[in-house]
């Protein structure tokens, strides 16, 4: 992975930027826009992925984000890259969406969450236990992303979204997502985080028990949202500044 760091003493706020499935759009172009708004922003592949040491699973992108939390929060890592430990937050697009919601449903005691485009694997298990039509889509999708992984097959990513489909359901975690502060970004033309499926069942459930931490938006773009890069981002910055309270080297765009 790589962290890129912002100039100055700081301390600075720091974001952990998790990328989707397979990890071909990297949102880099985010990277450096958010290090230039003053966050010292974390990049990195899953195990498993893109050379990365180990096997992938969905089970291990959960470990890994949790591991890249605990290293952005150690007192050694703040001290050398003058990282605010009071204003850490993580965002993460589809399957790094995903990742970021089940994070933020386990409580990693971070600032805030930002999930853009999330894929849903949890509701796609289920539906493709009984659903020909959404197993063919995950095996497509599956089939078509696995050559840059290793240590899996498309069979083994299919049967562990169906054995952890109630476990990993956005909807059945959103009580516990309502306790946390979090935005949620989809895209209205989006084809693979289809908001029917992966926005709008968590979005409804959530309004049920918390509209004061939770923010949501639906912009007008496709699942990369690349007509709406720079709106995109500033929209995440706009909300972060909201959250974030403290005398942190935080610049507007």
């Amino acid at each position: 992975g790589v962290l890129y760091t912002v100039a100055g003493r700081g301390p600075h706020p720091a974001m952990v930027l998790l990328h989707g499935f397979p990890g071909t759009e990297k949102n880099l172009d985010m990277a450096h826009a958010f290090r230039r708004a003053g966050w010292n922003t974390l990049v990195f592949h899953y195990r498993g992925s893109w050379g990365s040491e180990g096997c992938f699973s969905f089970q291990n992108v959960l470990d890994d984000v949790k591991a890249a939390i605990e290293f952005v929060k150690s007192e050694e890592t703040a001290r050398r890259y003058r990282i605010d430990r009071d204003n850490i937050v993580l965002l993460g697009h589809s399957m790094g969406g995903f990742a970021t919601l089940l994070t933020a449903a386990d409580n990693m005691d971070i600032k805030a969450y930002v999930a853009i485009a999330p894929f849903d694997f949890g509701a796609m298990g289920k539906n493709s236990e009984k659903d020909d039509k959404a197993l063919r889509f995950l095996q497509e999708m599956f089939k078509e992303c696995i050559i840059p992984l290793k240590g899996t097959t498309v069979e083994e990513l299919i049967n562990e979204a169906i054995a952890n489909s109630d476990k990993w359901s956005f909807v059945n975690n959103a009580e516990k997502l309502a306790e946390q502060k979090l935005l949620l970004i989809a895209a209205k033309k989006d084809n693979l985080s289809i908001p029917e499926l992966h926005y709008y069942p968590l979005l409804n459930k959530m309004l049920k028990y918390n509209t004061e931490n939770f923010e949501y938006i639906m912009l007008n773009s496709d699942h990369s949202f690349q007509d709406k890069r720079i709106l995109l981002t500033e929209i995440i910055e706009s909300w972060l500044e909201k959250q974030i309270k403290s005398e942190s080297n935080i610049k507007s765009f």
